[in-house]
Parts: structure tokens; C-alpha cells; sequence
């Protein structure tokens, strides 16, 4: 079950990543700490997963996936190696919640809050 959601969430992500409106006005760029703060709990979590289905997918294409075998294999074996957002859904999310509670950094987009967050948790790999 929770692969076949995975599955949804990546293909969500890839049809947002090659839609020709999402290269054309990239709201999702700007969606930031006052856009967070009016979702619901579970529009949240939802956002949360899709972000780290997309990283994850992305990690796959940059490691040479490049059919849905090799995404299948890819994943599976960055799982295991590692992720560059390893976290749960509910570990960032919290994490998120926290940085937004100041309101001068309500104005910073979701996406570098995500990033800034998974670098303080996470060390990058070089």
C-alpha cells in the first residue's frame, strides 16, 4: 500500500515537473511560510510527501534512471544508500512548523525552509 502511494506521489511530482504551465509560471517557487500556514494538517503531510517523492525521483534521474525499471532500482538502492531528504513527512513538517513561528521568516519559500531544515538535521554529502 504504501509503495502504490509512492507511485502516485512521484508520478504527481513528474507531471508537475513536465506540465508546460508549471514551466511557465512556477507558483509552487513561491509558495511560502504565510501559504503553509493556511493548510490544513493533512494538506501538509500531502505537501510534505510530494516534496520528498520528487526529491527522491530527481535523486534517481541524476543517478541514471531512466525508465521505470531503472527508477525502480535506483530508489530502491538510494533508500538503503541514502536519500538526500531521508526524513519522514512528520520530522520535516515539525521542523517546518518551527521555523515559521517566527514571522519574520514567513515570507521564505517552503522549498529553501525544506532545505535549510534537512541541512540541519542532515549534513549534505560532497
Amino acid at each position: 500500500m504504501a509503495i502504490r502511494w509512492l507511485w502516485v506521489a512521484v508520478a504527481a511530482s513528474l507531471g508537475i515537473l513536465v506540465s508546460p504551465r508549471a514551466m511557465a509560471d512556477p507558483e509552487w517557487l513561491r509558495f511560502d511560510g504565510r501559504d503553509w500556514g493556511a493548510l490544513s494538517s493533512e494538506a501538509k503531510q500531502a505537501y510534505l510527501a510530494g516534496f520528498l517523492a520528487g526529491s527522491a525521483a530527481a535523486q534517481a534521474l541524476a543517478a541514471g534512471a531512466t525508465d521505470s525499471a531503472g527508477m525502480v532500482q535506483a530508489l530502491d538502492s538510494l533508500s538503503r544508500a541514502g536519500l538526500r531528504f531521508p526524513y519522514s513527512p512528520n520530522v520535516y513538517g515539525a521542523r517546518v512548523e518551527d521555523f515559521y513561528w517566527y514571522v519574520n521568516q514567513r515570507p521564505l519559500p517552503v522549498w529553501y525552509v525544506l532545505w535549510e531544515v534537512n541541512n540541519r538535521l542532515h549534513a549534505p554529502s560532497e
